[in-house]
């Protein structure tokens, strides 16, 4: 039978939950409230929802729509299409990784996208929010120039760790030598040497801002851009070819297609799990389905990783496939 963790007592009663729906129970004789243990979650439940409506929910996440504008166009509830997100984004997770193994590359442009979860970093510190996953957040990409491939990805801070999570994703995604290009921030030279070591031809393109000022400073808008500087790390880059605008414009087309990056919006994350979730959706969208006009096909055709094009239930039925799946020893 059930007791006091404290007193051993078995005199107790409930008292409310928590947020996450567990009960509470209070100690009668010392007072002392404690929580039921959680029994462990089914790994990798099957989705019960029909097919034709988890790929519609699915087609408007990857499209620019908010949850509760999905909410309101099909009547799925916000719940729901929480749990589709999360479920679906830890199969495109697993679809990534198995898939996207030591591509051959001849060029790759890195750089990071800013946004945040549950607040700003400014507003967490001056309201003394203590959440570990609250303030700033950066997703780091990896496109291949040619192709358009989304390498590897990964969502967390401009730090140094992060910086090495990433690379350590791009090193095992890539295969052979090539040409690397990043912006000048200073955790990139340390991780590139980690995981690449000499492997790579590996150039930064530095740029330098101006401030903006007058009407333009009392609105929103971006900085101007004064001019930029091209530096050899390590390798024998091309200087011709050192540059990130391929990924930048890649960035446009998250900030576009990704509801959780527009900015000037509240369609911002509240959670880090959700945000990695349709992060995870997105690039597996991007690589699979995804027409891109430039290339006239998808990037994973373009790199040889699939023969034909897939739909928005193929993409669907390959994260089920990957999520119900046993995870090897």
């Amino acid at each position: 039978m059930p007791c006091c963790p404290s007193c051993q007592s078995e005199a107790f009663k409930k008292h409310g939950h928590t947020i996450d729906r567990r009960p509470r129970f209070r100690c009668a004789a010392c007072r002392r409230v404690w929580v039921e243990e959680q029994l462990p979650k089914p790994a990798r439940r099957r989705r019960r929802m029909p097919e034709e409506r988890a790929v519609a929910i699915l087609g408007m996440l990857c499209e620019g729509c908010s949850v509760r504008a999905i909410q309101r166009l099909t009547g799925a509830a916000q719940g729901t299409i929480l749990r589709l997100l999360r479920d679906l984004g830890e199969g495109c997770v697993r679809l990534l990784e198995e898939t996207i193994q030591a591509v051959p590359v001849a060029d790759v442009e890195v750089d990071e996208l800013w946004t945040y979860v549950y607040c700003k970093e400014a507003t967490r510190k001056r309201k003394n929010i203590d959440r570990p996953d609250a303030g700033d957040s950066y997703l780091f990409l990896g496109i291949e120039r040619s192709s358009k491939l989304l390498l590897a990805h990964h969502v967390g801070r401009r730090t140094s760790e992060d910086t090495n999570v990433f690379m350590q994703r791009l090193a095992r995604a890539t295969g052979g030598r090539f040409a690397l290009s990043t912006d000048g921030y200073d955790a990139y030279p340390a991780a590139v040497e980690e995981h690449f070591g000499g492997d790579v031809d590996y150039g930064q393109v530095v740029k330098e801002f101006g401030n903006v000022g007058g009407e333009e400073g009392r609105r929103y808008a971006p900085p101007r851009l004064i001019g930029q500087k091209k530096y050899w790390i390590s390798g024998e880059p091309d200087e011709a070819k050192v540059g990130t605008s391929r990924i930048e414009r890649c960035n446009w087309t998250v900030r576009t297609g990704l509801r959780r990056y527009v900015r000037l919006s509240n369609g911002f994350s509240r959670r880090k799990e959700n945000l990695a979730a349709a992060v995870a959706i997105f690039v597996a969208y991007y690589n699979f389905v995804k027409f891109h006009k430039s290339i006239r096909m998808t990037p994973a055709i373009k790199a040889d990783i699939v023969r034909q094009p897939w739909s928005i239930a193929d993409l669907l039925r390959e994260a089920d496939r990957r999520r119900t799946a046993p995870v090897a020893a």
